[in-house]
């Protein structure tokens, strides 16, 4: 039995979805959603279904991501899928699961990616440029956004009368298709306990007669569960032509974070600055209150920033949250220096 971890953020018809096609067989099932939304639709949904839902708020994603991959590594998670995720995937919890983050996106990357493309987004753009094919994509998250490796893809035509919402609404409907499928790919690409084994040892074997251990592609078991639900579809797994009948180029560069993608770490990459929370939380309950607050704010911009891979926006936010934990304690003492006094008189 493989066992997958959605990240959802919203009303969760994707996730409910993927709950329900796993749902009927032994090979594959939702252990876990994890939500960044205490009132998140999702939740709901699931429980209708009686899978665990765990909710993780946002500065445990920002500030202690560790206990978001021990949670994971709790239930025996092999894959984790992002459905309409809303926040931030910290570099640690993809350096624990290398390869086995997968997420959704609403055009045939690398057309239509990059900042700003999610959502609805996507489908004004692609109609307003007249475009005559769209599509859903299933990639690996990796530190280049929008730039994993592509899992599955399928076409979806734009029709001549298509409205961004139309065309949204056949988009959904391929993805729930795709989405399962994809993920049964990227689970056959995920060796087994032996196969793992396999490949050590002939690694360390000085003169090995064969070579390693190759991960299946789809194992059959899985594929199998495939046709019982759908009939065959248009959906390929080659990657289109960067660019190909939409003038942009393909995505290179690491690009802000949106809509359930995480930028990682790049190997040079600069550690995060301090973001001072804490500090910045107690100056605010024990010092001074308003400049307590900017701490806060800017305490909580140096996470986001370095996330969208701005290193010189999050320097600057932990420098000025800094200068307003100093601002607040000093107020505090003052405050306190001159109460005491007066209180006595």
């Amino acid at each position: 039995m493989k066992n997958i971890a959605i990240l959802a953020s919203g009303s969760g018809t994707n996730a409910e979805n993927i709950a329900r096609f796993f749902g009927e067989g032994n090979k594959i099932r939702v252990a876990l959603v994890i939500t960044n939304r205490k009132k998140a639709g999702v939740i709901g949904r699931m429980e209708g279904l009686g899978i665990d839902v765990e909710y993780v708020p946002n500065i445990v994603w920002d500030n202690d991501p560790q206990q978001v991959v021990e949670l994971l590594r709790s239930r025996d998670i092999d894959l984790v899928v992002l459905a309409g995720f809303m926040h931030y995937v910290s570099p640690v919890i993809l350096a624990a699961y290398p390869d086995r983050v997968v997420n959704i996106h609403p055009s045939l990357l690398p057309a239509y990616g990059g900042k700003g493309m999610w959502g609805h987004h996507v489908h004004e753009a692609v109609v307003a440029a007249g475009e005559t094919e769209s599509g859903v994509t299933v990639h690996y998250v990796t530190e280049v956004f929008d730039s994993g490796e592509i899992v599955m893809q399928q076409r979806v035509p734009v029709l001549p009368d298509d409205s961004p919402e139309s065309l949204e609404e056949r988009i959904h409907k391929a993805e729930y298709e795709l989405y399962p499928r994809a993920i049964v790919a990227a689970l056959g690409r995920i060796p087994s306990e032996e196969e793992a084994g396999a490949a050590v040892e002939s690694e360390s074997a000085v003169e090995a007669s064969a070579p390693p251990a190759v991960p299946k592609s789809v194992d059959e078991e899985w594929a199998e569960v495939l046709k019982v639900r759908y009939e065959p579809s248009e959906a390929s797994v080659p990657p289109p032509v960067p660019g190909a009948g939409t003038g942009l180029p393909p995505q290179s560069q690491p690009q802000n974070m949106v809509a359930g993608q995480s930028v990682a770490a790049m190997p040079d990459r600069e550690p995060m600055p301090p973001t001072f929370l804490l500090w910045s939380m107690l100056v605010t309950l024990c010092c001074c209150f308003i400049p307590g607050i900017a701490a806060i704010v800017f305490s909580s911009m140096v996470s986001t920033r370095y996330g969208r891979g701005d290193i010189e926006g999050a320097k600057r936010a932990s420098r000025m949250a800094e200068i307003w934990i100093i601002v607040s304690f000093c107020l505090g003492v003052l405050t306190a220096s001159l109460y005491v006094p007066l209180s006595l008189v």
